[in-house]
């Protein structure tokens, strides 16, 4: 986090929350997160910090003290029936359908009365396959933890045609690999010898089938979140249709839902209006709802939502939420509060 960064969470703190809340009327709040664990997660380790279980018990205490919880339904409902979200309303969102929803986030949620929405990749449910950065961490973590010859490290060098066999150099060129050219993810696993099958067999990094059904039985909602999570600014605007569609209504029939809710892997960045216009345009649009990840901004249609990010460790609940709420004003402020899309 840069240092100007820092200096708005630790100020932005001592900002009085009823009055932002006066000035920041009506709005949902929308914090995201993928993981809550106390443990270290091998697959996630060197993507993004986490929070552990007594932080975000934190959250929840301090989201439940000054906000009112409110259900994807009822904000569907609203949009359908054109009315506002009740004030001061919030809704957790929790992305990737990670297995740690049923063995820890869940059980606080539902212990708290907490409503939420897990958005899912069809591809990764029931443990079918392994989201590519997931590989990109576990090759990382190989590297870092064993001894490797020089022999293996220069046959790594050679897949990903790096300058220099380092670790150093080897490790930043797997931080480079992307959704396009993720398939050198298993030569480096076979020069390291790891078996993501067998990682996805003994660890079960994602939820099954019946832990969804289980979840959808407590109250939560599930909505898609693409098919394999690619950064869609990189995929022609078919292919975002078809990734987006396909994870939606893969959910939709398998588990009978009566609402379709989408929300953007990655980020929402470089998407373009015509996306929109066929999802959400005309009498009878294919979703319900949208949510990107730009911060609560507006968008061009009633239907998008923005989250902003909640599970960094660094950063209080506090912080985060007073944070949230004075940048959004600033930008209505200034006449800069809704996207643009092209």
């Amino acid at each position: 986090m840069s240092i100007a960064k820092k200096i708005y969470y630790q100020t932005v703190q001592l900002a009085n929350l009823s009055l932002l809340k006066k000035i920041y009327p009506g709005r949902l709040l929308l914090p995201y997160h993928h993981l809550v664990s106390d443990a270290a997660v091998p697959h996630i380790r060197h993507l993004y910090p986490y929070k552990g279980v007594a932080a975000f018990k934190k959250d929840l205490d301090y989201l439940l003290k000054h906000f009112n919880p409110v259900t994807l339904q009822t904000v569907i409902s609203c949009l359908r029936t054109q009315t506002p979200v009740p004030p001061n309303s919030f809704l957790l969102t929790f992305d990737d359908g990670l297995r740690e929803v049923a063995d820890v986030i869940a059980p606080l949620l539902f212990q708290k009365g907490v409503p939420a929405v897990f958005f899912l990749n069809s591809a990764f449910l029931d443990n079918q396959s392994l989201f590519y950065k997931f590989k990109v961490s576990l090759l990382i973590e190989a590297l870092q933890q064993q001894e490797h010859t020089p022999a293996t490290l220069d046959a790594l060098a050679k897949v990903l045609q790096c300058p220099a066999p380092s670790k150093q150099e080897l490790i930043a060129a797997i931080k480079r690999i992307t959704y396009t050219s993720r398939e050198i993810t298993t030569a480096l696993a076979d020069i390291l010898g790891i078996s993501f099958q067998e990682y996805l067999v003994k660890q079960k990094p994602f939820l099954d089938s019946g832990q969804v059904k289980t979840l959808i039985d407590q109250g939560f909602a599930i909505g898609g979140h693409s098919i394999d999570h690619p950064y869609y600014e990189a995929l022609p605007l078919e292919e975002m249709l078809t990734q987006t569609r396909g994870s939606v209504d893969f959910l939709v029939n398998k588990f009978g839902l009566s609402y379709k809710a989408f929300a953007f892997p990655h980020t929402d960045a470089g998407i373009p209006k015509a996306f929109f216009d066929q999802l959400l345009g005309g009498s009878s649009p294919d979703l319900d709802i949208i949510f990107g990840t730009n911060n609560h901004r507006e968008d061009i249609y009633p239907q998008i939502f923005h989250r902003f990010n909640c599970e960094r460790p660094g950063i209080n609940i506090e912080a985060a939420v007073k944070g949230i709420m004075l940048y959004n004003y600033l930008h209505k402020k200034k006449g800069t509060a809704a996207i643009q899309r092209y």
